[in-house]
């Protein structure tokens, strides 16, 4: 008896793990698309402004202290090896999830310190939120003490997505730079 308790436990677990798990990464078959507002101020909608094109997409912001500059830096790293190997740089796209704070003006600065080819963009809460969710990315504003100087959870990774914008893979920073670019390789048209 213990041990086919044990079994059962141990698939109703695994169930609920597989229920959980796949909230939190995007499913790949289906296409993502952005609708936000660039760091120039006009509309941007990936499906046309991307069409075509792979890219890679990665969630924060500017106040961000630690996860976002390395993130940023790292794939800059990527990029720059990809396009030293291949001739060819996948489009880095940087969605802001602290409109309060990132303003066009902020992102176009900050975008610019790590990869100047890369697209900032911002939107209100609620197209932050929907993109989020298209992405089954996460991120909340935590309440500082003193109210001002506030810390976003976010979660961390570059979203590798093919000309069709459909989900490839996940990009860690420090994954091997190999991998990395053979994951950007299968991203090319």
């Amino acid at each position: 008896m213990p041990r086919t308790l044990m079994w059962l436990l141990a698939g109703v677990l695994a169930l609920g793990m597989g229920v959980i798990g796949s909230q939190w990464l995007p499913d790949p078959k289906n296409a993502r698309e952005l609708r936000l507002t660039s760091m120039d101020g006009a509309p941007f909608d990936s499906a046309a402004a991307l069409a075509g094109k792979p890219y890679v997409v990665t969630f924060g912001y500017t106040f961000c202290p630690d996860i976002c500059p390395t993130t940023l830096a790292y794939l800059a790293q990527v990029l720059d090896a990809q396009q030293a190997a291949t001739g060819q740089r996948t489009q880095s796209v940087f969605v802001s999830v602290d409109p309060a704070r990132d303003t066009p003006e902020r992102l176009t600065q900050y975008v610019a310190y790590f990869d100047p080819t890369t697209i900032a963009l911002t939107g209100s809460e609620a197209e932050l939120k929907a993109a989020a969710q298209t992405f089954s990315v996460y991120f909340a504003k935590v309440d500082a003490v003193n109210g001002e100087d506030y810390l976003v959870d976010h979660s961390a990774g570059l979203l590798v997505l093919d000309a069709d914008h459909q989900l490839i893979g996940l990009i860690r920073d420090g994954d091997a730079l190999d991998d990395a670019l053979a994951l950007l390789a299968k991203a090319l048209p």
